[in-house]
């Protein structure tokens, strides 16, 4: 047997991390947690690029942590829930995959949608953090709904 029981482990582990990154940028996400947003992402080169129909773009990380500001303003109400995920490991790099949904609202506009990120991710000192997230719409609805929704942000 050429794998040892440490490196079947440490790839447990390394998968294991990975999706709790890709929670915890949901929960940053649902929280609108500028501070624990901009700690998932790598230090150098990150990346996070939403698709059409509503693209946007951000290159390093203080414009990564300016588009999530500007998102945030926009909306009123949003919802980010991240489902299944695979993830491919080499080394000190990876690629993910997580299916997504978001339902959101903000002044006037209404937002639903099925999603996937497509990411790149790299091994750093403090762990694994998102190189490139990069976002395909699968689904989009923006008719309004009649439900009621809260206001997101830190609870009290």
């Amino acid at each position: 047997m050429t794998d040892t029981i440490e490196n079947r482990l440490r790839l447990l582990e390394d998968e294991a991390e990975i999706h709790r990154l890709a929670a915890r940028f949901s929960d940053a996400a649902n929280e609108r947690d500028n501070e624990a947003f901009l700690s998932l992402w790598a230090n150098a080169g990150a990346v996070w690029e939403i698709g059409e129909p509503l693209p946007a773009r951000a290159e390093g990380r203080e414009a990564i942590a300016a588009l999530f500001e500007a998102l945030n303003k926009i909306q009123r109400y949003f919802m980010q829930m991240t489902h299944s995920g695979v993830v491919t490991l080499a080394g000190d790099r990876a690629t993910a995959r997580f299916v997504m949904r978001e339902h959101g609202l903000g002044d006037g506009a209404f937002y639903d949608n099925l999603a996937v990120y497509n990411d790149v991710l790299v091994r750093e000192t403090g762990g694994w953090r998102f190189l490139e997230r990069h976002y395909s719409y699968r689904f989009l609805n923006q008719e309004p709904f009649k439900d009621e929704a809260f206001p997101s942000g830190p609870s009290t």
